[in-house]
């Protein structure tokens, strides 16, 4: 991975202890867009680098990962910069790579089971708030896919999931089929351009008082941009999740109508209770499996 020229000046300039490469520009399984940053991991303790920054046509993120303990997930595809620190795992050994296969299937379990109880939580609106069932039975969807992308050995890469997901090459009926139900769930089709306007909008006001919005928006435009439509309608849904989860918890029950728009909800009873019925069977059946 070639790191532009600027970046690695900054970097030595203003940055100190080991750092590292991480998120899609250090993973072979995706094509990283232009608009994507450069995660740039800050491994030692003590040392207070976070933020993101701009330079010229290019943006860094820098994550502290000393304070938040060992990531192995996030590190593990870390690629030193200028040889200022050293890879996470110098030797790769049976027993490494049993321990790797162990953390994803683990994260994986974890994933799925986040997906039984957000299906849980959307049966109980079933009857009495559609909107918060569509939404939950919208999380379960995404916590499904990733916890499926981790059984097979794969960090999930929000802007490029769901290219990670065309490309999964997977035998088992059950994985092929549980895909399905989820991305039916996230009502692909309804991606367009109008669509997703409307929730961009919608998103602004959740985003607004964080300090990412230039990342996540730039990543949106460029989607639009090149014609990507249902990737990009996949992408807010993910991201607009994962914020009301980190901070936003009682935001659906305060704002409904910011939510409906946002995520672009469907309010069709009888489709969500067979969807209700149907991931929460995928779900059980994946956590019984080992790919």
């Amino acid at each position: 991975m070639n790191i532009p020229r600027q970046i690695i000046d900054y970097l030595e300039r203003e940055v100190t202890g080991r750092i590292g490469l991480i998120g899609c520009r250090s993973q072979d399984i995706v094509s990283p867009f232009p608009c994507c940053e450069y995660d740039i991991a800050c491994l030692d303790p003590g040392v207070k680098n976070a933020g993101v920054i701009r330079l010229c046509d290019s943006t860094i993120e820098l994550l502290n990962f000393a304070s938040k303990g060992s990531d192995i997930l996030s590190l593990y595809s870390m690629i030193p910069i200028c040889y200022k620190n050293m890879p996470l795992f110098p030797q790769i050994s049976d027993k490494t790579n049993r321990k790797i296969e162990n953390i994803f299937f683990g994260q994986s379990n974890k994933m799925i089971v986040n997906s039984l109880f957000n299906l849980e939580t959307a049966s109980r609106h079933l009857n009495s708030r559609i909107d918060l069932c569509s939404l939950y039975l919208k999380a379960a969807s995404y916590n499904l896919i990733e916890g499926i992308l981790l059984r097979m050995g794969l960090k999930a890469m929000p802007s490029h999931e769901l290219d990670q997901i065309r490309n999964l090459r997977c035998m088992e009926d059950l994985i092929n089929v549980s895909i399905e139900r989820a991305l039916e769930c996230l009502g692909l089709e309804r991606a367009s351009k109008t669509s997703i306007t409307r929730s961009c909008r919608a998103l602004k006001e959740i985003l607004k008082k964080g300090d990412d919005g230039y990342i996540i928006f730039s990543k949106i435009d460029y989607m639009l941009e090149h014609g990507l439509h249902t990737d990009c309608y996949y992408y807010l849904g993910k991201i607009g999740l994962s914020k009301i989860e980190t901070h936003y918890s009682n935001m659906p029950e305060l704002y409904p109508k910011l939510i409906n728009f946002t995520f672009d909800l469907n309010l069709d009873v009888s489709l969500n209770r067979k969807l209700l019925t149907t991931l929460t069977a995928c779900c059980k059946k994946i956590l019984k499996i080992r790919i």
